[in-house]
């Protein structure tokens, strides 16, 4: 079955702010990120407070406990924005453009302006769909984004199944 859908922004947004959400790498730094803003901040309050200079420890306590509480929030508002910056920067050529993908008994066909190309089962790895969208992972590490609200989504489930292409489904997935 053909089907044809254009991709925008705020698809390649979703797409890396999924794939940067399974990130452990990312996990970690936001985790160590936390501990260490606020370690520092308690540090510094310890240190002033034991020194007497009871307004400057009270500050850096105070700052210690506003960034555990918000230190999560600002650390996902700064990681979209980078991420569309970097989207922005990289991938404006492709905004707009119309893609299509043509699903076969044994393979995909992939076409843009850019070029075509032919993906045989074997190298997807699985199919993510979220809310919005269906992710379709291959072994080489790229994926196709396929936007849900252009293309028919029991018909293109129903050709995923028949190229038996794993399909896992995370329907309540957000950022943050």
């Amino acid at each position: 079955m053909l089907y044809t859908y254009k991709i925008e922004e705020a698809d390649l947004l979703t797409f890396q702010l999924y794939t940067s959400s399974k990130s452990v790498v990312l996990e970690k730094k936001k985790r160590n990120g936390r501990f260490i803003l606020v370690a520092a901040s308690l540090a510094f309050g310890g240190y002033f407070l034991s020194s007497d200079e009871i307004p400057l420890g009270i500050y850096f306590c105070v700052m210690a406990i506003v960034s555990m509480v918000l230190y999560k929030r600002y650390f996902l508002w700064k990681h979209k924005l980078n991420y569309r910056r970097f989207i922005r920067a990289n991938y404006s050529s492709r905004f707009g453009m119309t893609e299509t993908l043509e699903t076969f008994p044994t393979h995909i066909f992939v076409k843009d302006k850019q070029g075509e190309g032919e993906v045989k089962r074997e190298e997807f790895e699985g199919v993510v769909e979220i809310e919005k969208y269906f992710f379709l992972k291959m072994k080489s590490g790229t994926s196709l984004i396929i936007p849900k609200a252009q293309v028919a989504n029991d018909a293109f489930r129903n050709d995923l199944n028949k190229l038996k292409i794993p399909l896992v489904q995370e329907l309540s997935w957000s950022w943050g």
